[in-house]
């Protein structure tokens, strides 16, 4: 649990997170191994239920997508891709940036050209 809060006790002290959390039954899509990669995930999640409430007309699909992320994804190309496409269509997603000063391994007053 540690591991999952980012809690300092955890075993890389705060600095990591499961990429193994899936519960379909609550549309928790899961974490991923690569930085950013679960923003483009999210992306078409959302598009996908737009599509689906206002083309296929299915009165369910009425939902609000929350996108978590660290910082470190925002030196990714993706992330400025997701960001235009979710404003471009008027998608239903709020992107949480979770600032922990780190991109992988390095540090993000290295990783960032304006920290």
């Amino acid at each position: 649990m540690s591991e999952l809060f980012s809690k300092t006790t955890s075993c890389y002290r705060g600095q990591g997170r499961s990429m193994h959390m899936f519960l379909r039954e609550h549309n928790v899509l899961g974490g991923f191994a690569f930085i950013g990669e679960g923003i483009s995930v999210a992306t078409g999640a959302t598009f996908t239920s737009k599509y689906k409430k206002k083309v296929l007309k299915k009165a369910d699909y009425d939902y609000v997508t929350l996108a978590f992320f660290r910082d470190g994804t925002c030196n990714n190309g993706q992330f400025f891709e997701c960001l235009n496409m979710a404003a471009l269509w008027k998608l239903p997603i709020v992107f949480v940036v979770e600032n922990n000063l780190w991109a992988i391994g390095m540090s993000h007053l290295r990783a960032t050209s304006n920290p």
